[in-house]
């Protein structure tokens, strides 16, 4: 297992503890339910994803490894990307409804924008170091 090859994990975790931690618009429980869903989350995708190596890690690497991989990195950026986005989606809302003038709301519209640039590019390097197949 290489440490370095789960280095995508990391700026997704942060970001939503960023999100969840100082947080009024969740409440605390929420906010426990999100850390453990990741926390387990990023366990079982490790621990799958090193048992699907495991099983192929002697040359030549068959074919069906890659697909494996793939399939596996598929569900786990669906299951990373998609709680995130809500999690994102419930903040900017909650902002988005306090701000009482034009020039915050456009502010948040950016700041929304922007969040869902991210995501994406996010999920292209995620799907590129995690699941590529040759």
């Amino acid at each position: 297992m290489e440490v370095g090859d789960y280095f995508p994990l990391v700026p997704l975790l942060v970001v939503v503890a960023f999100i969840l931690h100082p947080s009024r618009v969740f409440p605390k429980i929420i906010k426990y339910i999100g850390y453990g869903y990741f926390f387990v989350l990023t366990l079982v995708f490790i621990i799958v994803r090193e048992r699907i190596s495991y099983l192929y890690e002697h040359p030549p690497i068959p074919e069906i490894y890659w697909e494996k991989n793939s399939d596996w990195s598929d569900i786990g950026l669906l299951l990373y990307l998609v709680p995130t986005a809500v999690i994102f989606l419930i903040f900017c809302f909650s902002w988005f409804k306090r701000e009482k003038d034009s020039k915050g709301k456009i502010l948040m519209l950016f700041f929304f924008v922007v969040g869902l640039v991210l995501l994406f590019v996010y999920a292209f390097f995620f799907s590129m170091t995690l699941g590529y197949s040759p």
